[in-house]
């Protein structure tokens, strides 16, 4: 199916139904940490607020809010720096407490705070799905030869589509039927990574699993390659909050990881399967588009990825001439933000729209 057009969802797309913006998320993941009572860590999140806010002093004074995804990526140089002191340390790394041993224990933490981000991200959704009159709107526009893009873990685009009574899919080779593909570039909240000698012991949906032309048959046999040892399943939505508070289940020999990938610049893509598809697939829906929305998406330095995938796609459009017709730009702060999508986009002429995705007539600006 050719696809016509492309729609790019970020967070800004989600806040119409109350999901946070990723500097809105550290207040929410810190909060757990204090429910915890978790005090080393709470002071090494104190230290780092400190030095991040220092750093991102504005001009006038003031400080801008942290964005989580900054936390999580100059943590990493905080785990090194704490390393590198094992150096001058007279004992070994294991002697109790020692420079090593706290990197250590911070990239535990990191880790705890990754999966409270799972837990956080579905108590917002469930609260927010009294508030999907937005999205009902944009979802009544959708056609089967529409795709959507979207960074976003939640599945508030999904559920509204079904209640528009449109149909979608993941675009993995196991699903079944046809519809909008939505495809969930950092995974989503509604997808179960299952070891794949347990598949038997789940009743959901399978999205993707790797047959490996070299292995005569199947094997439960674990090789050491996650992308074939791991397959992809989808949780059912009666299912998904019973689920959900479980980060990993151990029961009657079930176990599973919810399937996202996490904070930070470099999220570790490859250990979600069938991710590649999912870039494969946009990769090909934007090669083929002739109109592009981008809503809430902001391009930061931290999607460094998909800014690197974006501009691998237009370059190999404006070698065969063929750009996009028309590339919209929704946003509240659309023409700030001009610059860094010129950069990714290359030469085809953006139109910026200054608004929040609830403040726009879909039905007109798609009819244009």
């Amino acid at each position: 199916m050719e696809i016509n057009r492309v729609f790019i969802l970020g967070a800004g797309f989600s806040t119409q139904a109350g999901m946070p913006l990723a500097t809105e998320l550290t207040p929410l993941l810190r909060r757990k940490f204090e429910e915890y009572e978790h005090e080393e860590a709470l002071a090494w999140l104190a230290s780092l607020d400190e030095r991040i806010r220092w750093l991102n002093q504005a001009g006038n004074g003031t400080v801008s809010s942290l964005n989580v995804e900054e936390l999580f990526d100059l943590a990493h140089f905080d785990i090194l720096t704490w390393k590198m002191r094992q150096q001058m340390c007279p004992l070994g790394r294991t002697a109790g407490d020692t420079p090593y041993s706290t990197g250590e224990a911070i990239k535990a933490w990191l880790t705890h705070m990754e999966d409270d981000l799972r837990d956080v991200i579905f108590e917002r959704q469930q609260l927010g799905m009294d508030k999907l009159g937005g999205i009902l709107v944009f979802a009544n526009t959708l056609r089967e030869d529409d795709a959507i893009v979207t960074f976003n873990y939640d599945t508030l685009v999904e559920q509204s589509a079904s209640q528009a009574g449109k149909s979608w899919q993941y675009g993995f080779e196991g699903e079944k039927g046809q519809g909008t593909a939505v495809l969930k570039m950092h995974g989503s909240i509604n997808w179960a990574i299952v070891p794949r000698n347990q598949v038997g012991n789940f009743g959901y949906p399978l999205l993707f699993r790797k047959e490996d032309q070299n292995l005569k048959e199947d094997t439960d046999k674990p090789t050491g390659e996650i992308e074939y040892d791991s397959v992809l399943l989808r949780i059912p939505d009666d299912s998904l909050a019973n689920r959900i508070g479980n980060r990993i289940l151990q029961m009657n020999n079930k176990q599973y990881r919810i399937g996202i990938a996490g904070l930070g610049r470099y999220k570790p893509l490859d250990a979600i399967p069938g991710s590649g598809q999912v870039w494969y697939n946009a990769r090909r829906v934007l090669c083929q588009a002739d109109e592009i929305y981008v809503i809430g998406f902001s391009l930061s330095p931290f999607d460094t990825m998909a800014r690197l995938h974006f501009a691998g796609v237009m370059c190999e459009r404006a070698k065969k001439q063929k750009m996009p017709t028309r590339i919209v730009l929704i946003d509240p702060c659309a023409n700030d933000r001009l610059p860094n999508f010129n950069s990714v986009f290359g030469p085809a002429r953006i139109q910026p729209i200054p608004k929040r995705a609830e403040e726009v007539d879909w039905s007109s600006l798609l009819a244009q």
